[in-house]
């Protein structure tokens, strides 16, 4: 009889008070594998506050939290853990090793930010990298500087003149392009850890939120599927992407070897206290006068529920199962009514088969089948 290895996924989690009881955490708990993204630094050793529009951190406190919440992994690169300097990323990383939770995405240098974290599961090994590409400056590891692994994006405008004569003020295509050097430094990451482990999962924090984004251009940076692709080619299994702050839905790749490799563009929010409990978030150096208001999208949320089988004597995805879900009002997701999780469900299947995923809708969960 095969065994099956179930990974759970969520988004991001940013704690101000330990959760409550209404959080949703039945396909998490069930998991053998439990995996999100830490959105701020565990910190109350503050470095110099980081030049940029928002900061977040988490109470040092936060660790019990976390340690009941129970992760067996999370990722550290995203465009907050720097938002306190290097202390607030190194005692994120002293906490994490206190509690028991094994983390990938950032470290003292380049080395040991794109380290991949190995997870022994069933007599299985599973690799874990982390890596963004939204970057503030200064957050990205090198050779001897800490911060997270990062893929720096090239962003440039277009459009077409006649446009502009006749209709002023469209907005323009935004086109992004990966630069090469960051992208070559993580595929040797990934093929190091397919030559060890049995499977290979890549967390990356990249994406515009919904109330960011032209209708006319969608959801997804072109620089998004030029990453997914060149990961997918290297031999990576499954990316879960976060920072949308609301769920996306999915597409796949053809990666190594001809498999199959599923794509979760973003997953939306776990716990977000602070977009939710007034005080949390250091605005003091805002200055934008034009800050887009929050869509319905943003109060949704979603949890991914991966299956695992052995094949070829490794591991391949199986099943993905999406399921909808919604935030409270402190911003900790929660399940919700039948009507609306099937709302939620066709927005996301739409979205992934508008992508040729192939997905369908069962029990108001995505549900996406490995047909190999």
């Amino acid at each position: 009889m095969i065994s099956t290895i179930r990974l759970a996924a969520v988004g991001d989690i940013t704690l101000w008070q330990k959760p409550g009881e209404e959080l949703f955490r039945s396909v998490w708990d069930s998991a053998d594998v439990r995996i999100g993204n830490l959105e701020a630094p565990l910190t109350d050793s503050f470095g110099a506050p980081a030049e940029k529009q928002a900061r977040l951190y988490q109470p040092i406190e936060a660790g019990e939290w976390i340690k009941e919440l129970n992760p067996t992994v999370v990722a550290l690169a995203n465009n907050h853990t720097m938002d306190w300097g290097p202390e607030g990323l190194f005692q994120t990383c002293d906490e994490l090793k206190n509690i028991g939770v094994k983390f990938a995405g950032g470290g003292r240098n380049i080395d040991e930010a794109i380290q991949p974290v190995y997870v022994n599961v069933k007599n299985h090994k599973i690799a874990f990298l982390s890596c963004s590409a939204t970057l503030p400056p200064g957050f990205q590891a090198l050779k001897n500087r800490p911060g997270i692994a990062g893929i720096r994006v090239r962003t440039s405008y277009e459009i077409e003149p006649s446009i502009d004569y006749e209709q002023p003020g469209t907005p323009p295509w935004v086109k992004t392009v990966p630069y090469e050097a960051d992208l070559i430094i993580l595929e040797e990451a990934i093929q190091e850890a397919y030559q060890v482990a049995d499977f290979v999962i890549v967390a990356i924090h990249w994406g515009v939120p919904p109330q960011w984004c032209t209708p006319f251009q969608g959801l997804i940076a072109e620089y998004q599927t030029v990453v997914a692709q060149r990961l997918a080619d290297v031999g990576v299994d499954l990316i879960i992407g976060h920072h949308a702050h609301a769920p996306y839905g999915m597409e796949i790749f053809k990666g190594k070897d001809d498999k199959e490799v599923p794509v979760l563009y973003s997953l939306g929010n776990y716990i977000s206290h602070y977009d939710y409990i007034e005080g949390i978030l250091d605005l003091s150096s805002m200055t934008m006068a034009h800050f887009p208001p929050s869509q319905p999208e943003n109060r949704q949320t979603s949890l991914a529920n991966v299956e695992l089988t052995s094949a070829n004597g490794r591991l391949k995805v199986e099943k993905v199962k999406i399921q909808p879900a919604v935030l409270n009002p402190i911003g900790e997701t929660v399940e919700t009514s039948n009507e609306l999780a099937l709302e939620i469900a066709n927005r996301l299947n739409d979205f992934s088969n508008q992508r040729g995923a192939g997905t369908f809708i069962e029990d108001n969960h995505v549900v996406w089948k490995n047909t190999e």
